[in-house]
C-alpha cells in the first residue's frame, strides 16, 4: 500500500452539530463542568464542547466518549493537578508494550468511536511529582515485563499506587477515527500522545514541547491508518516513534503497526528523531516518512531497534526526503541486538527498508548496521544520501551483507558496500 492510497482510507471523526460553551472563571478546576458536558452530549448523540479562553486547573484526568469533540479555544491553558492520587483508580492501558491497569493519563477513552482534540490551547501535565518516580518505577517496571511468562491474566495486573509507573499524558486505547489538532502539549511525566490499538488516526499542525526523560512526542503503537503531519517536536526522548508490544506479551496480543503517513514536520531539539522499537513484537508495516527536517538530534536522527525476545517483523519502511543538521550518537541507526537484557528468544527481522534523498551536515558517527549471525539485516537500501561531516563513519556493522548504497557520501567520498 503506498502514500495516497493509506490517505484515502483514513476516516476522519463525524462529530453532530450540537455544541456546549462552558462557562469558567479563569483559575477554576474545569474538571466538574466537563465531565457534566460529556455526559450530556453522549446522551444525545454526542457534540463539541468548546472550553474558553483563560488558565484553568483539572483536578483529575477527563475520560472521552464516543462522537465527542474537546475543543480548546485561543487563549486557553489547562495545568492537569500534579497529585498521583486523583489519577485512580487504574484503567486499563499498555505500559511500555505490556497490557496492565494503572493510573489514569491525563485525557483518556477506551472503545470509542468518532472522537476529536482540536484548538489552538496549551495542555500542561503538571509532572513535577511524578518525573521524581523516574528512580523508585523499576520493581514494577520488571514485574510487568514477566507478567505474560507468569501467566497473569492481563485483568490482573493491577499496577497504579505504590508501583510508581508514570502514565501517558494522553491516550485513547482501542479506538477508531480520531482526530488531534492544533493543540499544543507541555510539561508531561511520560510519553506525550499515545494512541493504542487504534485505526483511523490524523494528527495535524500540533506543538509537543517537554524536554524531560521519557517523553517522547508521538507513541504510535499497534495503529493502521495514521497520518501524522504539519507538527513540532521539542523532546526529551523519541520525536515519532512506531511501537508494537513488547516481547512475550506483544507476541500474544501480535497486532502490527501498519500503514502510517509521517510528514512535513520539524523536530527541533529531541533526543532521537524517528524511530521504530524497541517495543515492536507485533511488528510494522507500510510506514512512510517524508518532508521532515531535524535541527539538533542529540542521539539518533534515525532509528530502528531491537533486542533479543522482541520478535516480530519489520518490513516496507521507506523513508525520504529529510534534512538532518546535527545527530549526536549516530545518523542511521538499524541494531537488532541493542540490549545484553532478553526476555526471550524471538528475533526481529529486518526487511526492505529504504531511505532515499536524505542529507545531514553532522554526526558523530554515520551508521549502525547490525543484525544477528541467525537473522541478519534484509534489503536496507540506501540512496542519495549525504553526510558532509561525520567523526567516524561505521559503528558496529555486522550480519549486514544486505545492505546496498547507491550515491552515498560521508566526508566528500562516496561509499560502496560489496
Amino acid at each position: 500500500m503506498m502514500i495516497p492510497e493509506i490517505l484515502e482510507n483514513i476516516q476522519t471523526p463525524k462529530i453532530p452539530q450540537a455544541e456546549i460553551h462552558i462557562g469558567l472563571v479563569s483559575g477554576a478546576d474545569i474538571r466538574p463542568a466537563v465531565t457534566r458536558a460529556i455526559e450530556q452530549l453522549a446522551a444525545k448523540g454526542g457534540g463539541k464542547i468548546v472550553i474558553p479562553p483563560g488558565a484553568f486547573r483539572c483536578n483529575g484526568p477527563i475520560r472521552l466518549k464516543s462522537h465527542i469533540e474537546l475543543h480548546f479555544s485561543d487563549g486557553c491553558f489547562i495545568r492537569f493537578a500534579p497529585e498521583p492520587e486523583l489519577y485512580l483508580p487504574p484503567v486499563e492501558t499498555r505500559w511500555e508494550g505490556v497490557e496492565i491497569w494503572n493510573y489514569s493519563p491525563a485525557i483518556y477513552g477506551v472503545d470509542l468511536t468518532d472522537v476529536a482534540i482540536t484548538g489552538n490551547g496549551v495542555l500542561a501535565g503538571g509532572s513535577e511529582i511524578w518525573r521524581s518516580w523516574l528512580e523508585k518505577q523499576r520493581p514494577a517496571q520488571e514485574q510487568s515485563r514477566c507478567t505474560e511468562n507468569e501467566h497473569i491474566s492481563p485483568e490482573k495486573r493491577i499496577f497504579g499506587e505504590g508501583s510508581f509507573l508514570r502514565p501517558a499524558m494522553v491516550q485513547l486505547f482501542r479506538s477508531k477515527r480520531i482526530l488531534f489538532e492544533d493543540f499544543t502539549m507541555t510539561d508531561a511525566s511520560f510519553w506525550m500522545l499515545h494512541p493504542v490499538y487504534c485505526s483511523d488516526v490524523t494528527v495535524r499542525r500540533m506543538v509537543f514541547d517537554s524536554m524531560f526523560i521519557n517523553n517522547d512526542g508521538i507513541d504510535v503503537d499497534s495503529c493502521e491508518n495514521v497520518l501524522v503531519e504539519e507538527s513540532v517536536f521539542r523532546n526529551g526522548d523519541d520525536a515519532v516513534v512506531i511501537k508494537a508490544g513488547r516481547d512475550a506479551d506483544g507476541l500474544r496480543v501480535n497486532r502490527t503497526t501498519r500503514n502510517v503517513v509521517i510528514r512535513n514536520c520539524t523536530f527541533e531539539d529531541v533526543l532521537h528523531g524517528f524511530a521504530i522499537g524497541s517495543e515492536l513484537s507485533g511488528g510494522a508495516e507500510n510506514i512512510f516518512v517524508r518532508n521532515i527536517t531535524m535541527k539538533n538530534v542529540r542521539c539518533e536522527a534515525i532509528c530502528l531497534k531491537s533486542t533479543k525476545g522482541r520478535g516480530g517483523v519489520i518490513q516496507d519502511i521507506d523513508i525520504e526526503e529529510i534534512t538532518i543538521e546535527k545527530a549526536g550518537r549516530n545518523f542511521v541507526s538499524i541494531h537488532s541486538d541493542y540490549s545484553n537484557v532478553a526476555y526471550g528468544e524471538a528475533l526481529t527481522l529486518f526487511r526492505n527498508v529504504r531511505l532515499k534523498n536524505i542529507r545531514c551536515q553532522w554526526a558523530k558517527n554515520a551508521f549502525i548496521f547490525h543484525g544477528r549471525q541467525e537473522l541478519p539485516l534484509g534489503h536496507v537500501f540506501l540512496e542519495n544520501v549525504t553526510v558532509e561531516k561525520a567523526d567516524t563513519l561505521y559503528g558496529p556493522d555486522e550480519f549486514s551483507d544486505n545492505v546496498r548504497f547507491s550515491n552515498v557520501h560521508v566526508n566528500g567520498k562516496e561509499l560502496h558496500r560489496p
